[in-house]
């Protein structure tokens, strides 16, 4: 499986493949970041670009503070 950020191939239990699996663990700022908005039914992400984009959404909610 090739991650649908960084394109890197990964195996099954590197990646995140479920948009609601997501939106159960994460909350509505980082769901509506535009790359996870953009995840197709059958994109797959990997962690490390999880974990970065979850960086990226806490950094960007401290700068509205």
């Amino acid at each position: 499986m090739n991650c649908f950020v960084c394109g890197k191939k990964k195996k099954d239990y590197e990646v995140w493949t479920n948009k609601i699996v997501i939106g159960a663990t994460y909350n509505s700022e980082f769901q509506n970041n535009e790359i996870i908005r953009d995840l197709g039914d059958r994109s797959v992400i990997c962690h490390v670009c999880i974990k970065a984009i979850e960086k990226q959404v806490e950094k960007e909610g401290k700068s509205h503070i």
